[in-house]
């Protein structure tokens, strides 16, 4: 088969990770793989593990670029594309678009997001054209279903992790500038709102009336980092809270985690809280989104209610003074998150659906 993948992301987040290892995958099997992306973007500049690729660069100026989609279109003529497999939002109008100009392929949308979707002309529209749109959990499938996609078209793939990936030596904590022999907890995510940092950091400071040592770093960054800091001062949270901004070598700084913290109000999958799993760290998440199918309560991760800093602080505090706890539930979410959360295992799952679509034809 032959595909082109598109993202028109700007930067490096968990979506672009996980179409990089469908990219590595497919190609590693056989397929031929292109990829589109924003001209200059980390997407379209990386190797994604493969020494020749195709590219298509396009400027990406919008949900509705004739520009772009006519560059689109031309490329799935030149390179015999079979399946356009859109990867974000606005690419995945850009190929519906494309798929008209050129005439032929299929198109495959991923969706990651448990936003629901705006109920206008567009979105209507947008929805009904691709020939599957693939949910990264069942949560999200949902709300597609509730928001008139048939069932036909909907399919679930969890997002997935390459266990060699963390297969690093982790930092120390003093090359990370964290202070040693005290509760470290950690979040990993962009500085956003649906990430819901604030109730984090509220969490935090009620975390250490019982656990007046603990300390919380944050990996990433983004357009709330100013609101962020200005909370954690007034928290009185400013020696208790390191920032490390965003990083490219999480796998070796989740290790010196003693436990991991998702806050978010709003989470398609939660792909991090399996890279903290596949790390052999605990796990406390808010019950957003598509988390359920990641941290099982009480057999792979402590789970709370979203926006219940009272609730997350709790949790947090149970991990930590309960080791015997904290080492089961570790143990059995690295037992899962190996059996069912491998990228070798989603790549399989795309490529069945892949030929069930072109069966289709």
């Amino acid at each position: 088969m032959r595909i082109l993948h598109l993202n028109e992301q700007r930067g490096w987040r968990g979506g672009e990770q996980q179409a990089s290892y469908l990219i590595e995958g497919l190609a590693r099997r056989g397929h031929f793989v292109a990829i589109a992306g924003r001209s200059g973007e980390e997407f379209i500049q990386r190797d994604h593990g493969l020494q020749d690729l195709t590219r298509v660069g396009c400027p990406f100026r919008g949900e509705l670029d004739l520009f772009t989609a006519l560059r689109l279109a031309k490329a799935v003529k030149t390179l015999g594309i079979d399946i356009l497999h859109a990867h974000s939002s606005h690419a995945h109008t850009l190929a519906c678009l494309a798929r008209k100009f050129a005439g032929s392929c299929k198109v495959m949308v991923t969706r990651r997001v448990d936003f629901v979707p705006k109920s206008h002309v567009l979105n209507r529209w947008k929805y009904a054209l691709p020939d599957r749109i693939v949910c990264v959990s069942r949560c999200i499938a949902e709300i597609l279903r509730g928001f008139g996609v048939p069932e036909s078209k909907l399919s679930v793939v969890n997002s997935a992790q390459d266990p060699a990936r963390f297969d690093v030596t982790p930092y120390t904590r003093a090359e990370l500038g964290l202070p040693d022999d005290v509760p470290l907890f950690g979040n990993v995510g962009a500085f956003v709102g649906h990430k819901d940092h604030a109730t984090l950091l509220d969490a935090m400071a009620i975390a250490k009336k019982t656990l007046p040592d603990c300390h919380l770093v944050l990996v990433g960054d983004g357009e709330l980092r100013d609101a962020i800091e200005t909370h954690i001062a007034a928290k009185g949270l400013g020696s208790s809270v390191t920032l490390l901004g965003y990083r490219s070598d999480v796998p070796r700084i989740l290790p010196v985690l003693d436990a991991f913290v998702l806050s978010s109000s709003q989470e398609g999958f939660g792909g991090v809280c399996a890279e903290a799993m596949f790390s052999g760290v605990p796990v406390v998440s808010t019950d957003a989104g598509g988390m359920i199918e990641t941290v099982k309560p009480g057999i792979t991760g402590l789970m709370v209610p979203k926006r219940n800093p009272e609730a997350l602080a709790a949790a947090m505090a149970r991990l930590i003074e309960d080791p015997d706890l904290s080492a089961d539930l570790a143990d059995r979410a690295t037992g899962y998150v190996n059996e069912h959360l491998t990228a070798d295992r989603m790549v399989e799952k795309y490529v069945g659906l892949y030929e069930e679509m072109m069966g289709e034809r």
